[in-house]
C-alpha cells in the first residue's frame, strides 16, 4: 500500500528534505499573500526563511511593518527603491537606477541561495522585474539552476517567463475572476497592503 503524498514517508520526518522551485504567478490577487502563508508554515515547522521583497509600492504594508522582527528564523528584506508602478518604466533614468540596484540584489541573493543556510527562500515580485527587463532572465535562470537540492525557492509576480515555468516543480497561477478594484474601490490597509 502506497503512502499518501502529504504524509512523511514511513511516518518519519526526513532530516534530508528535498526542496523544490515554485512559482506563484497570474493576474489575480494572492501571490505575495500565498508566499507569506508559506513563510508562516515554514517558520512553524522550525525552518529558516529568507524573504526578499523586490518591487512593492513605497507605502508601508502590513507585512513590512511586522516581518522584520516577527521570528528569529526569518530574515526579511525589502529592496529600497523609488519605483513608481505606473510611471517609472517610461523614465530611462528610473529604469537604469533600478537595474543597477537589482543587479546588486541578485549578487547577494545568489550568495544567500547557494549558501544553503536557509531552507526556504522567497523572492517576491521577481517575475515583474524580469518582465520589465530590470533583471536579465539569465540571472534568474542561473539562480534557479544553482539552487542546492534542499533549498525551497519561490518566485512570485505576474508574467512568469516560460523558461522559469519549465524549470519549476510547482506553478500556481492566480486568475482574476472578479475584483472590486474594477468598481473603483481603493486598496484597503490590512487587506490589499
Amino acid at each position: 500500500m502506497s503512502e499518501h503524498p502529504c504524509q512523511p514517508q514511513n511516518g518519519k520526518n526526513n532530516s534530508r528534505r528535498q526542496g523544490a522551485f515554485q512559482i506563484y504567478t497570474g493576474e489575480g490577487k494572492g501571490k505575495s499573500t500565498a508566499s507569506m502563508g508559506l513563510t508562516l508554515r515554514a517558520l512553524g515547522a522550525g525552518l529558516k526563511v529568507y524573504y526578499l521583497r523586490m518591487m512593492k509600492p513605497r507605502w508601508k504594508t502590513g507585512e513590512l511593518a511586522i516581518c522584520p522582527t516577527l521570528h528569529p528564523n526569518l530574515t526579511y528584506r525589502n529592496v529600497q527603491q523609488e519605483w513608481l508602478l505606473s510611471k517609472s518604466r517610461h523614465i530611462p533614468e528610473h529604469v537604469e537606477k533600478m537595474q543597477k540596484a537589482l543587479a546588486t540584489e541578485m549578487d547577494s541573493l545568489e550568495t544567500t541561495v547557494t549558501s544553503g543556510l536557509y531552507d526556504l527562500v522567497i523572492v517576491d515580485e521577481i517575475n515583474y522585474c524580469l518582465y520589465r527587463e530590470l533583471i536579465p532572465l539569465e540571472r534568474a535562470i542561473s539562480l534557479v539552476d544553482q539552487r542546492p537540492d534542499k533549498v525551497e525557492l519561490v518566485f512570485t509576480g505576474r508574467h512568469a517567463p516560460d523558461a522559469l515555468i519549465e524549470r519549476a516543480g510547482v506553478v500556481t497561477e492566480m486568475r482574476k475572476v472578479k475584483h472590486h478594484f474594477d468598481e473603483g474601490i481603493r486598496a484597503r490597509r490590512g487587506i490589499e497592503f
